[in-house]
């Protein structure tokens, strides 16, 4: 009998790990993914990947920005001139898992800058739909966080027991 609470309390450790592993994943992965979109030019068969695509891409975004908010010509340039080397570490410090709870907050942050920088554009719908669940997400990765036995931090924290 006294294995029971003890199978049970395992059991439910593994499916927090698990838990935190695939939120953990997904947050990165998204946020590397939305960084490499940002030097991307082309469709198919012509798409190219390049330093050269990334004022190509961001330069379209930081002018219709300007054009619908309040915020100056700067500030919209500043944003877009950075926001795609933002996203690519962030996603994968938040991936590997080191300095779990910081880099979650971290990716929590830059989707609030992210869906500060689309509620700025005239069709904002897509704050809502995916920047409000990416941050749901990232809530729930941090208070899984408790079980990050699967991430750098979990597998180093072992190894010094």
């Amino acid at each position: 009998m006294s294995d029971a609470p003890t199978s049970s309390k395992c059991s439910s450790c593994c499916g927090y790990a698990y838990a935190h592993l695939l939120l953990r994943l997904w947050v990165g992965l998204r946020l590397f993914m939305a960084g490499l979109d940002k030097f991307r030019w082309g469709n198919g068969p012509t798409v190219s990947f390049g330093l050269e695509n990334y004022p190509k891409k961001t330069g379209p975004l930081a002018k219709l920005m300007t054009d619908n908010s309040f915020m100056p010509q700067w500030a919209c340039d500043a944003f877009a001139a950075t926001i795609g080397y933002i996203l690519i570490p962030v996603g994968i410090w938040v991936a590997i898992g080191i300095f779990t709870e910081f880099g979650l907050l971290a990716a929590g942050l830059v989707f609030l800058a992210l869906g500060f920088g689309l509620a700025s554009l005239p069709d904002d719908t897509e704050v809502v739909s995916n920047i409000g669940l990416s941050i749901l997400i990232v809530a729930a990765a941090l208070v899984t966080a408790k079980a990050k036995n699967l991430s750098l931090d979990g597998i180093l924290r072992r190894k010094k027991a």
